[in-house]
């Protein structure tokens, strides 16, 4: 143990203890590593099948069916995200093989139109609480 002399108002030169860097990352690291693992399991953060809508429950149906047909497919590296924007859930389709943004669908099907520089639609820079819907097997994140 290392020791400093306390010496607020008191001229007798006490050592006051002081906890180690060793012994202080040993405690912290262990809380550390918990929470990288908790916030690791995707599986947990992925949005319910009952809050989908019937029409993203068939295209992930479709896609899942495409995969077992072929596994290096373009369906495998692709996922669906959900936002929310404008007190609405969109859908957006992400895959690393697309060289478009995604575009977001409402709950109801519709796709958003947004266009760039439009002012009254700030879809992109305004929706928030994204959510994993579904993730393909080799999907690869690059839109973080």
């Amino acid at each position: 143990m290392i020791h400093i002399y306390h010496l607020c108002g008191n001229t007798d030169h006490k050592k006051a203890p002081v906890m180690k860097k060793e012994n202080l990352s040993r405690r912290i690291l262990p809380l550390i590593l918990l929470a990288l693992l908790l916030s690791s399991c995707e599986k947990e953060y992925l949005v319910p099948e009952n809050e989908l809508p019937q029409w993203l429950k068939d295209n992930i149906q479709e896609q899942k069916q495409s995969i077992q047909e072929h596994p290096n497919g373009m369906a495998a590296m692709g996922a669906w995200r959900r936002a929310s924007w404008n007190k609405v859930y969109y859908y957006e389709y992400h895959n690393a093989l697309l060289s478009s943004m995604p575009r977001p669908i409402s709950h109801s099907g519709d796709t958003l139109e947004v266009w760039v520089g439009d002012i009254d639609t700030d879809y992109y820079k305004e929706k928030c609480c994204v959510s994993w819907v579904w993730k393909g097997p080799q999907y690869l994140d690059i839109h973080k």
